[in-house]
C-alpha cells in the first residue's frame, strides 16, 4: 500500500513538472505576435489623435486638458497582458491601470529592466517588482512627451508589456474676431 502511494506521488510529481515545462515553453514561444515583437517596433504605427467622442481632433492634435485613460491589468482570459497594450495620450493626461487578476505590476522600462520612471504601487523601489492583486488601481500622470514602455515584473518574459505614447499638448487657437464691415465702420 505504501509502495503504491510512493509510486503515485512520483507520477503526480512528474506530471506536474511536465505540465509546468509545457506552460513555460508556451509562454516563451507562443504565437502572440505582440509578445514576440520588439517593444520599439510596436509604437511605430501612425498615431491617430481623437477627442473623447472618437472624432479626429482638429489638425490632428489634442488640446490642453487632463483626461484619464484606462488600462486593464491581467484581464480574465488573457491574464498575461495589458489591455490595451498601447495608449496614446497628451502631456498632462493620466493612465489608470486596474488589476483584474493577481500577481502583476506596472514597471517602466525596457527589456524587462526597470528604469525607475514610474511603477506600481507608489513609484518607489521600482527594481523590487512589487506585485499587486485583483482590484488594485495605480495611476500615473505623464508630464513629458515621449514613448514610455512598461512591463509586469513577474510576467515580462511571457510578453506582458505595454507602451504609453505621450504627445505634446497644444492650446486651441483663439476664435478670430469678426472684422467690421464698411457699413459698421461708418
Amino acid at each position: 500500500m505504501i509502495g503504491q502511494r510512493k509510486t503515485m506521488a512520483k507520477q503526480v510529481w512528474w506530471l506536474t513538472m511536465l505540465l509546468l515545462t509545457a506552460f513555460m515553453w508556451a509562454a516563451e514561444s507562443g504565437n502572440n505576435e505582440s509578445a514576440n515583437a520588439a517593444p520599439e517596433n510596436r509604437a511605430t504605427a501612425a498615431i491617430r489623435i481623437v477627442d473623447q467622442y472618437g472624432h479626429q481632433a482638429p489638425s490632428g492634435k489634442r488640446y490642453v486638458g487632463s483626461e484619464i485613460f484606462d488600462v486593464t491589468v491581467g484581464p480574465v482570459g488573457n491574464e498575461f497582458s495589458f489591455v490595451p497594450d498601447t495608449v496614446n495620450i497628451s502631456v498632462g493626461d493620466t493612465v489608470r491601470w486596474t488589476w483584474e487578476s493577481d500577481f502583476h505590476s506596472v514597471t517602466s522600462g525596457t527589456s524587462c529592466t526597470a528604469d525607475g520612471q514610474f511603477c506600481s504601487p507608489d513609484n518607489m523601489n521600482c527594481d523590487a517588482g512589487i506585485l499587486n492583486d485583483t482590484g488594485f488601481v495605480y495611476e500615473f500622470t505623464f508630464t513629458q512627451p515621449g514613448m514610455y514602455q512598461y512591463f509586469c515584473a513577474l510576467h515580462c518574459f511571457a510578453g506582458m508589456t505595454g507602451v504609453v505614447n505621450v504627445m505634446p499638448a497644444v492650446r486651441p487657437r483663439p476664435t478670430p474676431r469678426p472684422r467690421p464691415t464698411p457699413r459698421q465702420r461708418a
